[in-house]
């Protein structure tokens, strides 16, 4: 991690000497600097500016959907003074996710990004907090704490890496989806062979009982009908865009995780901007992540309800038979927990 932390302060360095020249073919320019300011009839004056904003995923993915919301907002509020170049798929690093969080800090490729919370586990073992299994309850959770002492503990977190968060929503609470039983408590998970991807849930699934089979999310759904799996864990939204209802019929509302995507700027490039510039994008960040929590509440009964219309076993564990997941992942969770400092522990609120 060192390393990792080492390598992206000489990369800062070499483009700060580079001047603004960008890392890569697939890059362009920055052209973030403040040129000239313009303003509303009147009201606010702002930087004229056309930021970068990089995301993992297309337009439709919960990253794309509130991006495009973001563009909408800015470019609307500030009468096109300010403009939004949307890249998805993280095409500005060549689709790759390490270098998206590398560039992010290391500044250069585009100034602002959605990415998932803990994918900055790469450079910061406190990332880790939001990917403990069953760290959130339910949105309302994630909300809470993102909104308060955790999101306030994770910003001084991000600062330490030049960055600054803007705004948290969800991609979406993971639940267990299967094709061959209903699963109520951990025992039915028992052989089931389940697609995992990264350290975490392959030590999840084993814990679980199951049999992991590592595998990429292009791959899925082939493999779910040949047998060479039988299941994985997502969340609705996520599963409904591949037609998982297809070849899953059962899901059990656990919500292992909760995943979180962050509205971020490069700190850098953030303190270029006027006071009235950085109120604008602070402020339709909160009202673009805000229209994100509530498309997933709306999105999710949509796809829920494609499930039930095709069929699909929806399980509702009760409070005892979720325990038995929790039991069961305890030795994740605390390996989880041994990586995060105090402070972290207790912004987020986890015992111990």
């Amino acid at each position: 991690m060192k390393k990792i932390v080492s390598a992206l302060l000489a990369l800062t360095m070499i483009l700060a000497i580079a001047g603004c020249g960008g890392s890569s073919s697939a890059a362009p320019a920055s052209s973030a600097a403040p040129a000239a300011s313009g303003s509303t009839a009147g009201g606010p004056q702002y930087d004229k500016l056309t930021l970068k904003l990089s995301y993992a995923t297309g337009d439709t993915g919960m990253d794309g959907v509130t991006a495009i919301k973001f563009e909408e907002l800015v470019e609307e509020k500030s009468g096109g003074v300010v403009q939004i170049d949307r890249y998805p798929n993280c095409q500005l690093v060549g689709g790759d996710m390490q270098r998206h969080v590398e560039m992010m800090i290391a500044g250069g490729a585009f100034e602002m990004a959605i990415i998932s919370q803990t994918s900055f586990n790469v450079v910061d073992n406190d990332f880790y907090a939001g990917g403990v299994p069953f760290a959130y309850k339910d949105y309302e959770d994630l909300y809470s704490k993102m909104d308060g002492e955790a999101g306030a503990y994770i910003n001084t977190v991000y600062e330490k890496y030049g960055i600054k968060r803007l705004d948290t929503f969800p991609n979406g609470l993971q639940h267990l989806a299967n094709n061959k039983r209903e699963v109520k408590t951990v025992a039915d998970m028992a052989n089931l062979k389940m697609r995992a991807y990264g350290d975490t849930q392959m030590k999840l699934q084993r814990a679980f009982g199951a049999d992991p089979v590592n595998m990429s999310w292009s791959e899925l759904y082939s493999a779910l009908q040949t047998g060479t799996v039988d299941g994985n864990t997502n969340g609705y939204q996520t599963l409904y865009s591949a037609s998982m209802q297809e070849v899953q019929k059962y899901v059990t509302e656990c919500g292992v995780f909760c995943s979180a995507y962050d509205f971020l700027a490069n700190m850098n490039e953030w303190n270029k901007w006027n006071a009235d510039t950085q109120k604008l994008i602070a402020d339709c960040a909160r009202e673009a992540a805000l229209y994100g929590r509530q498309y997933m509440y709306d999105q999710e009964d949509i796809c829920k309800q494609a499930f039930i219309d095709a069929g699909c076993v929806i399980t509702v564990p009760t409070d005892e038979e979720l325990q038995t997941f929790k039991d069961a992942a305890k030795p994740v969770i605390d390996e989880q927990l041994a990586l995060l400092t105090p402070e972290c522990k207790k912004a987020f609120g986890f015992e111990g």
